[in-house]
């Protein structure tokens, strides 16, 4: 019966993992012993994709990494700036440019962040500039400036020294094929949801399933 009641308890532990890595549950933040933004993980964006039809590209499954160990934050006014570097990841299936992977800088503007460590801030991104190659060249994609990506960070102190975090952005880009003399407006806007790296949830889902097979 003991047995038993390790195979089940094991069996649950793989069941939570692999829901962790489903699409849906990508969506709920992530926790974590910093307040600071951003948040130490990755904006994905599952159900959706950067199209520029008037190019033929679809850039599927983006995902994009923030390096918050490289992040400036200066106050102007009650709000915070954020800068810091990252590296957008998708894979191009309109014109077979292939996966790709670009880096560059990105500023984040939080809505009156210094008026508190925890709650929910109006955010926008107002920055971003991306470059890198590609199958078919050198390839660029910028935050539009004709239209805001806004989006939303909330903070909650859980106990323990820890944070939980979830943020989102509905972002519009530009995409640029020849070096930035052109630029082409994404259709819509992307919704990118944070969630803990995928890495992260990978050894979880891969460690639980270990201790399944070990207890069998």
């Amino acid at each position: 019966m003991q047995r038993i009641k390790h195979i089940l308890s094991m069996g649950v532990a793989v069941v939570v993992a692999l829901h962790l890595m489903s699409a849906p549950a990508w969506a709920q933040g992530l926790d974590t012993p910093s307040s600071d933004l951003p948040p130490d993980g990755a904006y994905i964006s599952p159900n959706e994709f950067h199209e520029y039809a008037a190019m033929g590209i679809i850039l599927d499954d983006p995902i994009h990494r923030p390096f918050a160990g490289t992040a400036l934050r200066v106050p102007v006014g009650n709000d915070e700036h954020e800068t810091f570097d990252s590296v957008f990841e998708a894979t191009e299936i309109g014109q077979g440019l292939g996966p790709i992977s670009l880096t560059g800088p990105v500023e984040v503007v939080t809505t009156n962040r210094l008026l508190s460590t925890t709650g929910t801030f109006d955010t926008e991104i107002v920055s971003m500039s991306l470059s890198g190659n590609s199958l078919a060249g050198f390839l660029m994609i910028r935050e539009d400036p004709a239209r805001p990506s806004t989006g939303s960070t909330d903070i909650t102190d859980i106990g323990g020294g820890l944070f939980h975090i979830d943020s989102f952005f509905d972002v519009f880009t530009e995409l640029s094929v020849d070096g930035g003399n052109t630029w082409i407006q994404s259709d819509t806007s992307t919704r990118l949801h944070l969630i803990p790296e995928p890495g992260a949830l990978i050894l979880l889902g891969t460690g639980a399933l270990g201790l399944l097979t070990r207890r069998r």
